[in-house]
């Protein structure tokens, strides 16, 4: 490929988005193995207990934010529409910090890990609007100069803090490269108009939020039932899989968020869905296929490539279809959802992640044998696709849901669960 028809891709399509919101993720494992190293395992639990902390309050409303934003292109395209956008980020990320910090000093942990915890938080809920800004930054001809700060911050900062053995620092380091793209929108703008704008987004955002949360919370209680059933080692291995199969969904939801950003335009959201799935298609069917040698290597010993087929004990075919179908589920149902699915879809969710959890409450072993750990978290995100309603997402959910429950049915019958 020529350096200028890379530099277009970069600056102008979905590869470029999807690059900038991996680039801090990627900086982010090579920081924890470097502070691993250099201040052994405890320092890796305090990054590890900065991070999660910081990221609770904003669970239920981060999610939604990007969609939610990505739908405004035009809005977002002027100067006034930006620092709006910004202004009301900013006062949620503001709110967020507060109850986070407020939360840690009363429960006991010292001002110093309360508050770089808190900061985390904030930056968590700017960074969730990071993906739907990026696009905006490529229209206005600054993914470039945004690209350059993410890398300042991660891996550049962040690293070096992870060889100087400073947890705290590599956290504040790892959640501003996140944040970015978002934290430039900030601007000098009204504190009313900021506020007005920001209950808007914010209830817009819950049901995306929602409908992400339902795959999440069914995933702690699977991770809880499946260690006696399969075993601390294969779980692991299982664990170790979905982390890199929850990286390619982050890498859709930047595409799908480049491809709405890109297709937005006048009429109603039914004229345009059909464009934008089709210019997402092509990176989803990339990411696919990533995930299906990233399963591979996982499970097929290939002679010339060492650790390879490690985890075969611990894979089956289903996780097959799981880590080629998931990024899929999540993109449609979250950035492809009509008006009339955004009222369905909740519900639906929660009714699909009610259903999981009562499997593996009463009967958690051939759920757990055959579908792994992250298993229920994707059925979910299978059975939400029902309930998107809306023409033309309608068609395309319905053969989605088809053909996932017909692979689904296929590897069931040609494979065998876990330790079986």
């Amino acid at each position: 490929m020529k350096l200028s028809s890379l530099l277009r891709a970069l600056t102008h399509g979905g590869t470029g988005v999807a690059a900038a919101v991996m680039l801090p993720r990627a900086a982010s494992f090579a920081a924890q193995w470097a502070l691993v190293l250099v201040a052994g395992p405890a320092a890796l639990a305090s990054l590890a207990n900065y991070t999660s902390r910081g990221a609770v309050v904003v669970a239920l409303v981060a999610a939604g934010l990007a969609p939610t934003l990505t739908r405004r292109t035009r809005a977002m395209a002027t100067r006034a529409g930006r620092a709006l956008a910004g202004g009301a980020i900013a006062l949620i990320a503001s709110l967020a910090f507060s109850v986070t910090l407020t939360h840690e000093l009363w429960s006991g942990l010292g001002v110093m890990t309360a508050v770089v915890t808190a900061l985390f938080s904030a930056c968590t809920l700017f960074g969730a609007a990071s993906r739907s800004v990026l696009p905006i930054w490529q229209f206005q001809g600054r993914f470039l100069h945004t690209l350059a700060v993410i890398f300042f911050f991660s891996p550049c900062v962040s690293m070096a803090a992870a060889l100087a053995g400073m947890p705290a620092a590599v956290a504040v380091a790892l959640g501003l490269a996140g944040a970015t793209p978002a934290l430039l929108l900030v601007r000098p703008t009204r504190i009313r108009r900021a506020a007005r704008y920001a209950m808007l987004v914010v209830r817009q955002s819950f049901p995306y939020s929602i409908a992400n949360f339902s795959t999440v919370v069914v995933y702690p209680l699977a991770l809880s039932v499946s260690q006696p059933i399969i075993g601390d080692h294969r779980a692991g291995q299982q664990v170790l899989y979905w982390s890199f199969v929850v990286a390619l969904s982050h890498a859709s939801q930047a595409f799908a968020a480049r491809a709405v950003a890109g297709a937005v335009g006048p009429g109603g959201e039914a004229d345009w869905h059909a464009r934008a799935v089709r210019a997402w298609l092509p990176g989803a069917a990339a990411l696919s296929a990533t995930a299906a040698i990233l399963f591979a290597l996982f499970a097929v010993p290939i002679p010339w490539l060492p650790f390879s087929g490690a985890a075969r004990d611990a894979m089956t075919l289903t996780m097959l279809v799981s880590g080629m179908c998931s990024h899929v589920t999540d993109s449609l149902c979250v950035y492809f959802c009509g008006p009339r699915s955004r009222r369905t879809l909740p519900v639906g969710s929660v009714v699909s992640s009610a259903c999981v959890a009562g499997v593996l409450l009463l009967a958690p072993e051939p759920l757990i044998r055959n579908f792994g750990v992250f298993g229920p978290s994707v059925l979910v995100g299978v059975a939400r696709l029902a309930f998107l309603t809306d023409a033309p997402m309608r068609r395309y959910a319905l053969g989605t849901l088809f053909l996932l429950i017909s692979a689904f049915a296929l590897t069931l019958a040609l494979g065998r669960g876990v330790g079986l």
